[in-house]
């Protein structure tokens, strides 16, 4: 962030434009989006993906200190449904159910006493929880190396690839062949020739399970702890043009949760924050209670219970620019740079366009 930025926000916080912000949005729903937390040095390759514990829990205690109060998301999205949303109240989502998610971020929420909702997709608790996505892209940023080459690995992904020039057109497309090639068990076990290949050690990559998602051991730990248990696809993608394959992938994701918890989830959320126009509807159709998003904002009345805004927080995010977030202060300047842009001439609109 600008040091023109860094001192414009301190200075409006010390003027109590902070504390005017939660009042003017007080009636909007914030729900904040975390993933997992860092084991080691995954917070600095991928920082929206891996936060620090001591980020965390910075982020927990300002929650407290400003005395923004906590919901679970099922209390919230009714209040939210009647408009009963009056003192800035937060939900904290986790995506994806990374084993972390226990070991690290449960004993600080247990701490503040804070809800929190884990939206887990469920396809690795019978593949292994080792997330190949998230590792390779881990493994290929931290190599140093200008390419990558696969050999006798598999036909369909042996090949060489330029990780230097442009690395996330190689991990996408690295990935892209691993699964159209391979069911996901054995696109996991693609880490370690990929890893010699790096000249990383694998064992050490995977060390204290830093890319684990959930067993069903660890669902069950997590929602017996109290932490909310909701629905992320079991694929962890939502097919776009064919309602039943879709419907086959929501209920067999709501069935596992269900028979590992003995609960029933409700809330939905999109994995990779994708959805086309035709989802909400569907997920009506589902049974949905909510679904929430990867698009920047609050939640007013307005705001579709199928098309949740989200806070998505980082490592690499100040603790004063979350400060403005989380008290509505980027809201207002949205609300009124919108409403500059609409008064502007027509030509200026174009312009923005």
């Amino acid at each position: 962030m600008s040091t023109l930025r860094t001192y414009v926000l301190f200075v409006l916080r010390a003027v109590g434009g902070f504390a005017l912000a939660r009042y003017l949005t007080r009636n909007q729903l914030r729900i904040l989006c975390y993933h997992g937390f860092s084991l080691g040095d995954e917070h600095e390759v991928a920082p929206v993906m891996f936060m620090r514990a001591e980020t965390f829990e910075q982020r927990m205690r300002l929650l407290s200190k400003r005395r923004i109060p906590v919901l679970p998301l099922d209390e919230a999205v009714r209040k939210l449904a009647r408009g009963e949303i009056r003192n800035a109240e937060t939900v904290i989502t986790l995506d994806d159910g990374w084993a972390s998610n226990l070991s690290v971020a449960a004993p600080i929420l247990d701490k503040y006493r804070f809800p929190a909702c884990i939206y887990i997709s469920t396809e690795h608790l019978a593949a292994g929880t080792e997330a190949f996505n998230v590792a390779l892209a881990y493994m290929i940023r931290r190599s140093g190396r200008e390419t990558l080459t696969l050999r006798e690995v598999h036909p369909q992904i042996d090949g060489t690839y330029d990780i230097r020039t442009d690395p996330d057109a190689a991990i996408v497309g690295l990935i892209q062949r691993a699964e159209r090639a391979l069911p996901l068990a054995e696109r996991q076990r693609l880490l370690r020739p990929i890893a010699q290949a790096l000249g990383a050690d694998v064992d050490a990559v995977l060390s204290d399970g830093r890319f684990r998602l959930f067993s069903r051991a660890q669902v069950r730990e997590a929602f017996e702890r109290g932490l909310d248990i909701q629905l992320h696809s079991h694929t962890h993608h939502l097919p776009e043009n064919d309602f039943e394959a879709t419907a086959r992938d929501i209920d067999t994701n709501r069935a596992l949760i269900r028979e590992v918890t003995g609960a029933e989830p409700r809330h939905f959320c999109y994995p990779s924050g994708e959805y086309g126009a035709q989802h909400p509807e569907w997920l009506r159709r589902l049974g949905i209670a909510s679904a929430t998003t990867c698009d920047p904002g609050l939640n007013g009345a307005d705001t579709p219970l199928m098309l949740l805004k989200r806070l998505i927080d980082s490592d690499r995010k100040s603790s004063l620019v979350f400060e403005a977030e989380i008290c509505g202060v980027r809201e207002l300047a949205r609300f009124l740079s919108l409403g500059a842009l609409r008064r502007a001439p027509k030509r200026l609109q174009d312009a923005h366009v």
